[in-house]
């Protein structure tokens, strides 16, 4: 019995880790248009940008904390399967995030802390 506890605790734990190094879901958003505004609430040190459809085109990525914005330029084409990472700081304190896109993709937005 002690053994499969030990190995559901362990299971859980790697599902755990995993999930933490891949960051939470704040937005599934599609490309084109005006800049969107994603709400977060959390410190972030890095914010990653997964396309999940055709392609798409980060321009800029702007951490909000209140009324306070800091630009973070990125410039990149991120295509189907990709992934672009943008290291923000250390927990920075993030109200929310606007992202300036282009192209005709569709991308999943994570923060990790």
């Amino acid at each position: 019995m002690k053994k499969w506890l030990a190995v559901v605790v362990l299971v859980l734990s790697a599902g755990l880790a995993s999930a933490e190094k891949a960051g939470v879901k704040v937005a599934e958003l599609s490309a084109g248009g005006d800049a969107k505004e994603v709400k977060v609430e959390q410190q972030v040190s890095k914010v990653v940008i997964t396309c999940t459809e055709g392609s798409v085109i980060i321009n800029t990525v702007v951490v909000r904390n209140g009324s306070q914005a800091t630009p973070h330029k990125v410039g990149a084409r991120i295509n189907k399967g990709e992934t672009q990472q943008i290291t923000v700081g250390d927990r920075v304190d993030c109200t929310g995030l606007r992202i300036s896109d282009d192209g005709r993709g569709t991308y999943v937005v994570r923060v990790k802390k």
